[in-house]
């Protein structure tokens, strides 16, 4: 294992800094991570007691893994999976986000919106827009693809590639993990798929 940023690598889940890939994933990732403003993801509430920034990064390993068993492009999905909640507006309030939000983050927060409004069905493509105006370098058809279609089929419009797919699955599955409310066949479902898509990795 190489050196790496104590803090940078004491906010990431331990199993996936001790996995025998996680080098190679940080590779394709480690700019985003210590961005500031993606590193204020950390105090974006997200499912449960996880901010995005673990959900994000999460996402983005576990698609990097499952990209590599279905011959896909790793990096693409390392890159989406990590980008694809990189919205702008939070959809939770949380007092941290709130000492550093200055009316940025939060002004959207608690006002009522018409359905097709809410962030379900318009954060995947807040993210994609975003993506590129922090990470002009990372622009590519695939990535913007994948971060804005995630949410299908709220976006109605299926990904257009593998490795949206791909991204789309994996948030999915995390995200029923992740939900108390989901059921504990939900739950016991999602490692089934786990276990035979990782299987071999």
């Amino acid at each position: 294992m190489n050196y790496y940023d104590k803090n940078l690598i004491k906010y990431i889940d331990p199993s996936i800094v001790l996995h025998p890939l996680f080098d190679d994933w940080l590779i394709y990732v480690e700019d985003i991570l210590l961005h500031d403003e993606f590193q204020k993801r950390k105090l974006f509430p997200h499912h449960h007691n996880l901010s995005v920034w673990d959900h994000s990064i999460l996402v983005s390993f576990k698609a990097f893994l499952a990209a590599k068993y279905f011959n896909a492009d790793a990096r693409i999905c390392a890159i989406a999976g990590l980008l694809h909640d990189f919205y702008t507006q939070a959809w939770l309030y949380s007092d941290d986000l709130a000492k550093i939000d200055d009316g940025k983050y939060l002004k959207d927060y608690g006002i009522r919106k018409p359905l097709f409004k809410m962030h379900g069905f318009t954060h995947g493509a807040d993210a994609a827009t975003n993506y590129v105006k922090f990470f002009p370098e990372l622009e590519h058809k695939k990535i913007t693809d994948a971060i804005k279609k995630h949410m299908f089929p709220l976006t109605i419009k299926p990904p257009k590639y593998k490795e949206g797919f791909i991204v789309t699955a994996i948030d999915k599955l995390n995200s029923v993990r992740e939900m108390p409310s989901i059921t504990v066949m939900s739950v016991d479902f999602s490692k089934k798929i786990y276990r035979k898509m990782f299987k071999k990795i």
